[in-house]
């Protein structure tokens, strides 16, 4: 049985526990808007830790938050939210599932704890860089991110080859 749960940022080292691994055969180019698919083949290789953790530096401060998916004590999955990345703007900043634990729900349940924490601040939409596979950029399209024509600067420098999307959170009340 997977359980959910925030997580403190001091746990990031257990990253190593999930199966990142992944092979893709199609993948998208962003131009505007509009997404541009191609043939690739890229074998995604297992975390290097430290490097992870450095590249992460703007994810991991102590103003953003983190969820896992656990199953038993194994990490296999987590996201991450990062506020205030523009006025009014939050950035859904991480996410990632085990391979064999891939297609079971787990990715949208973690969104979707990402998604009420969301609410509860001061932001009207949630941005993203996505890796620029056919499935992630599709899963992230079902739960309503859309590519976006004006990317944040700083993010766009950051993942140049990214995917970058939005999507706008309901008004309260």
């Amino acid at each position: 049985m997977i359980t959910y749960r925030r997580m403190k940022l001091s746990e990031i080292e257990r990253i190593a526990e999930v199966d990142r691994t992944e092979h893709v055969a199609k993948a998208y180019r962003q131009i505007g808007d509009e997404l541009e698919p191609f043939d690739v083949e890229w074998n995604a290789p297992p975390w290097s830790v430290p490097e992870m953790i450095e590249e992460w530096d703007l994810f991991l401060r102590d103003d953003c938050a983190l969820w896992g998916a656990f199953d038993g004590e194994r990490l296999v999955g987590f996201c991450g939210y990062r506020p205030n990345v523009a006025p009014g703007v939050g950035q859904f900043s991480l996410l990632h599932v085990s391979s064999t634990y891939r297609r079971q729900g787990i990715g949208r349940r973690l969104a979707e704890t990402l998604f009420a924490h969301a609410k509860g601040e001061p932001i009207t939409s949630l941005y993203l860089t996505a890796t620029p596979t056919r499935g992630t950029v599709a899963f992230y399209g079902s739960l309503g991110f859309r590519p976006t024509d004006n990317p944040l600067p700083e993010l766009l420098e950051m993942e140049p080859d990214d995917i970058h999307m939005v999507m706008a959170l309901p008004t309260p009340g």
